[in-house]
């Protein structure tokens, strides 16, 4: 599991100025692991070097004793007008695998209060050059007060207060039409399930962000001001304070389920869980309370690993709340994973292990399903079967062609969108079926022999088929398989044959 086990406070003016240039190694190091468009110079000038009367940073390391994040607390006193006030900014770095408990929080909100306590009367503010929709997601969610904001206007006093600000710190407005659109330079490190993740989030502060700010992606930040009042500092508190009780509630109530009180109580969420699920809302009452009464709640912290590639498999799993990745190849990251998602059902309809590891990106709260209570249901459930091999089918699907050229371009949804257009088949075994010319196969399991003009080819699933001549299929055993037509304008005319295999 990764975690961090120390976190250090360092003044950098305290430090030679030899110490301050290890120090912007180690950070740097770390920093290109999560950003690009910054080189090392103007990183220190940001972070280490920083010209604000005060800055504090946090070094977080992990058990092995190497940074794995970083958080620099800046302070700078400035005058506007014949009135001191007071402007914090922060910026803060930590690899992904580490994310999740919001490590940062409670030093920010220590150093901030203190500050206010010691000058009443002052005006204190938070300034952010957002880069990141999770960034806005996070101020917006626990501060009671933040501009901009959706749906209210930015007051022109304000917003002629912002510009001036971001002015001063030298951020460069994108275009005059967006005055709080302003050039960074730092561009978060995404993959592309995250990309789409963001992009298609119906948060309504992520869309607000993303309508703010599209060019995100190149670097641009969105000024971001967030009054230092008594009334935010509460809402902070409070919202932090609830997410800190929240684990261990869940703790308890995990642990109540070993009762028998408990395991009534618990049923009667798992159910209004289960209802959640598009694949098993169609059961009735007593189909859901019996699986409820077989399953049980799991309560994780960030960075704990559900289940690894190559694993044994025995139960279905629904996300409850949290979100968690989906890991192959090490831990390359291939998907996310929301609340309400269910997985794990790849190794249980098929019997094979576990294609890919499974790590949780927050705390979370699954629903663990035995396999023993659903293999019943899914004989029997023609519908219920059906749909977890269509959730099964797509995930494979996209899995598979995602590095492919021809539909890396689409994006994931697009994908999907080509993929569900096509048509699902069940080959029995020994069961023939002549494939067209101009025809894409996806073998989603089983193995099929692949014949043309006496060459044959024996193909296990997952795999993906593009044919340019008239082929002829014969299933070895039960195969699972999704027909689609080419896209004309990407068909390749010299190959007659090109197949993409799992690994």
């Amino acid at each position: 599991m990764s975690r961090i086990t120390s976190t250090e406070v360092i003044l950098p003016y305290s430090l030679s100025a030899e110490a301050r240039r290890q120090l912007t190694d180690s950070l740097y190091a770390v920093h290109r692991r999560i950003f690009d468009g910054v080189g090392r110079e103007s990183f220190a000038r940001y972070v280490v070097e920083s010209k604000a009367e005060h800055t504090w940073l946090l070094l977080h390391k992990n058990e092995a004793g190497e940074v794995v994040g970083y958080f620099a607390l800046h302070l700078f006193e400035k005058q506007l007008g014949e009135e001191p006030l007071a402007v914090f900014r922060a910026e803060a770095g930590l690899l992904r695998e580490y994310r999740g408990g919001n490590v940062n929080a409670r030093f920010w909100m220590e150093r901030v209060a203190r500050y206010v306590l010691t000058h009443p009367g002052r005006r204190v503010f938070y300034m952010g050059s957002l880069v990141h929709p999770s960034s806005y997601w996070l101020f917006a969610r626990h501060c009671g007060e933040v501009w901009p904001r959706r749906e209210e206007e930015t007051p022109p006093e304000l917003l002629a207060f912002m510009d001036t600000l971001a002015t001063e710190f030298g951020l460069e407005k994108v275009h005059p039409a967006r005055p709080l659109v302003r050039k960074v330079g730092w561009r978060t490190r995404e993959t592309e399930v995250e990309r789409e993740y963001w992009a298609h989030c119906d948060k309504p502060e992520v869309r607000y962000f993303l309508e703010a700010n599209p060019g995100y992606g190149e670097g641009h930040g969105l000024v971001t001001l967030v009054p230092i009042t008594l009334g935010n500092l509460r809402s902070m508190a409070r919202s932090l304070l609830t997410k800190r009780l929240r684990q261990p509630v869940e703790l308890l109530a995990a642990w109540m389920q070993r009762t028998r009180l408990g395991a009534r109580l618990s049923a009667s969420q798992v159910v209004r869980q289960l209802r959640r699920v598009p694949s098993l809302a169609h059961l009735d009452e007593a189909t859901l309370r019996g699986l409820a009464g077989r399953a049980e709640r799991l309560v994780l912290p960030a960075g704990r690993y559900v289940f690894h590639a190559g694993s044994a498999c025995d139960e279905l799993y629904v996300l409850e709340r949290g979100a968690a990745y989906v890991l192959a190849e090490g831990e390359k990251i291939v998907d996310e994973l929301g609340s309400g998602t269910v997985f794990g059902e790849g190794a249980l309809l098929t019997g094979e292990r576990r294609s890919a590891s499974i790590r949780t990106a927050t705390a979370s709260t699954l629903v663990r399903i035995p396999r023993s209570a659903l293999l019943p249901l899914l004989q029997d459930n023609e519908r219920l079967r059906e749909g977890m091999w269509k959730t099964l089918a797509e995930r494979r699907f996209d899995d598979l062609v995602r590095e492919n050229e021809r539909y890396g371009h689409l994006g994931r949804k697009g994908r999907l969108a080509l993929f569900r257009e096509g048509e699902h088949r069940e080959l029995a075994p020994r069961e023939l079926h002549e494939l067209e010319a101009g025809t894409q196969l996806f073998v989603l399991s089983g193995t099929v022999d692949v014949e043309h003009e006496g060459l044959v080819m024996t193909q296990r699933g997952s795999t993906f088929l593009e044919a340019r001549w008239p082929l002829r299929l014969k299933a070895r055993e039960t195969t699972q398989m999704v027909l689609l037509k080419q896209e004309p304008a990407r068909r390749h005319e010299e190959a007659s044959l090109v197949y993409l295999a799992a690994a």
